[in-house]
């Protein structure tokens, strides 16, 4: 006869986290969570204290995209848990996998509008794959390996667990031995195309002069980029990226040409519109990337291959969709190098390679210090597999555009929902999870001063996160699309920044402000050999733009370039 054992309900709950593989937990406390906070004192995970729970949940962002499992985020009832909404709904909108657990007050208080109470699982249901609220604690086991299971599977996705503080103070009768018997799901790939697509989408392929790979985030999701980098190399296909895709590609691959989009490259802009079939692996065709949908891609066929069916045809008119996991996929595309097209597709890829002569990205000039000059410094010298997350805005297109060295999941950003804040966070869990890695973060004045509160964290934790702040005292994007489209009618966006040199140092980090690129330099210098958190603070020009730019409501074709750097004439051949 087993023996058994009783469990209170908080431990237990500490105990599923710990089976289901988290290793560290991004939290804070409060009334309706104190049952599992007296649990996590006697816990292996790492229960790391942060300073807003919205840091929380971009931290376990983080985490995730880098460790490649689910990031875990805990916060209390109220508005601890409404404090974690902005997280789970950018994590929703990159397809990041979190379990976001939130203490709730107790059972018999549900609906009585109790101290510190909301409907954290009705408030989150749009933002999540699913929402649990846990009324028996007998069925919290099923219920985390069901949301573990949710989150992972299939478009990866933020879960939410919400847990009453009865439940956590109730307790449990198990076998002793009941942790040997739990078991961690582990879904499988699916690959559910079925071989009539395959063969329709290998028709296109063979027959296509000009076609163009756009790599997505889901490339990296799936863990693919070996598997496209073979597919591209044999088929002699260039490709683009989007902003989330990447490290997809070798930055010096010859069949790579950078990304798309509203700030993307101009040659990978025109490319889409003069392409004659498009191969969209893991993307959702989101405006940012497309423009008008009626000029997008006019000349092309469109096989989109997700593992997300509820993509097909959502945007984009799709000739063949590919339902399945992209790993699986990409390799039952069958080899086409027999078509005849091998010449025109050669053709193709000068005239690609042309128009990146032509509409190149400029490189700064280094006498003039200005945010693309401090970003192309710091690429240039940071190690070749640092990870470097940003913040929201115009640093963040420079650094999509300068910072080219990318490894696959080691440019963090929020994309689908573009969460200022985000950067200082996410750098601390893409720490946690690369402990030896260098973890830069790449911030604007705005944006930093979202979460600047988590710099205790990292000071706490002894996390050596490096940060480059471009302070340019205005909220840059914002102040771009007035002066470009509100005629130059500055309204809300100039800002008047505290010393950050000064307030660091009341953080506990050391700090320096650069405003040459000599200063610069030696900043990162001093930054590597620092096995502790530093702030570079730059001061930067204050009205430079981002360019290229698609303005809203335009074409790819209508890309508008440098104005003061006009284009190279196209040498004769």
């Amino acid at each position: 006869m087993k023996t058994r054992i009783k469990l209170r309900g908080a431990e237990y709950i500490v105990k599923l986290i710990e089976l289901l593989g988290a290793e560290d937990l991004f939290a804070y406390p409060g009334g309706a969570i104190l049952p599992i906070y007296d649990a996590l004192a006697f816990s292996k995970l790492n229960s790391v204290l942060v300073r807003h729970e919205q840091g929380a949940s971009f931290a376990a962002n983080g985490y995730a995209r880098v460790a490649g499992k689910p990031g875990f985020c805990l916060a209390t009832s109220g508005p601890g848990a409404t404090n974690l909404v902005t997280g789970i709904a950018d994590a929703y909108a990159d397809s990041v996998p979190m379990i976001a657990i939130t203490g709730q007050v107790a059972l018999h208080l549900v609906g009585t509008d109790a101290f510190q109470e909301t409907d954290i699982t009705g408030i989150c249901i749009p933002i999540t794959k699913k929402t649990y609220l846990i009324t028996k604690l007998e069925d919290a086991a099923s219920i985390f390996q069901e949301a573990y299971k949710i989150c992972i599977e299939g478009r990866p996705g933020p879960v939410l667990i919400d847990i009453p503080r009865s439940v956590q103070g109730n307790f449990i009768d198990l076998d002793e031995d009941w942790e040997q018997h739990f078991q961690k799901p582990q879904p499988p790939k699916k690959c559910l195309t079925t071989n009539e697509d395959i063969h329709k989408a290998a028709t296109l392929i063979k027959n296509a002069k000009k076609p163009l790979v756009i790599a997505g985030h889901g490339v990296l999701l799936a863990k693919a980029w070996d598997e496209l980098r073979e597919f591209v190399h044999r088929e002699n296909i260039p490709v683009i990226s989007t902003i989330l895709g990447t490290g997809a590609m070798e930055y010096n691959d010859p069949l790579f040409f950078q990304w798309l989009g509203m700030h993307g490259m101009k040659y990978a802009n025109l490319a889409v519109q003069e392409s004659d079939l498009i191969i969209a692996l893991g993307i959702r065709f989101d405006d940012r990337i497309t423009g008008t949908l009626a000029t997008f891609a006019p000349k092309a066929k469109i096989i989109h291959c997700d593992i997300d069916r509820s993509e097909h045809g959502k945007n984009v008119k799709t000739d063949v969709f590919l339902h399945g996991d992209l790993k699986l996929v990409l390799p039952q595309l069958p080899d086409t190098r027999d078509s005849g097209n091998s010449k025109a597709r050669a053709e193709w890829l000068m005239n690609l390679n042309d128009s990146r002569e032509e509409f190149p990205i400029l490189l700064p000039d280094y006498t003039d210090f200005n945010e693309v000059t401090a970003i192309k410094v710091l690429e240039e010298m940071m190690a070749p597999d640092a990870i470097v997350t940003t913040d929201v805005g115009q640093h963040q297109m420079w650094a999509a555009q300068y910072i080219v060295r990318m490894q696959p999941n080691h440019f963090l950003t929020s994309g689908g929902l573009g969460s200022m804040g985000f950067g200082l966070p996410a750098a601390m869990g893409a720490q946690a999870a690369a402990p030896d890695k260098d973890v830069w973060c790449i911030t604007g004045d705005g944006s930093f001063q979202m979460n600047i509160q988590e710099l205790m964290t990292c000071v706490q934790e002894k996390w050596p996160i490096k940060i480059l702040l471009l302070d340019n005292s205005y909220l840059g994007m914002v102040r771009q699309w007035q002066e470009q489209f509100y005629a130059k009618n500055y309204s809300g966006v100039e800002l008047m920044n505290p010393d950050f040199v000064l307030l660091a140092k009341a953080f506990g980090l050391e700090s320096v402000s650069v405003e040459t690129v000599d200063q610069l330099k030696a900043a990162v210098n001093k930054a590597h050999n620092l096995d502790k958190p530093f702030l570079i603070h730059a001061k930067v020009k204050k009205e430079e733009n981002v360019l290229p730019m698609v303005a809203p409501g335009t074409s790819l074709s209508d890309t508008i370039y440098y104005p003061v750097h006009p284009v190279k004439e196209k040498v004769t051949k």
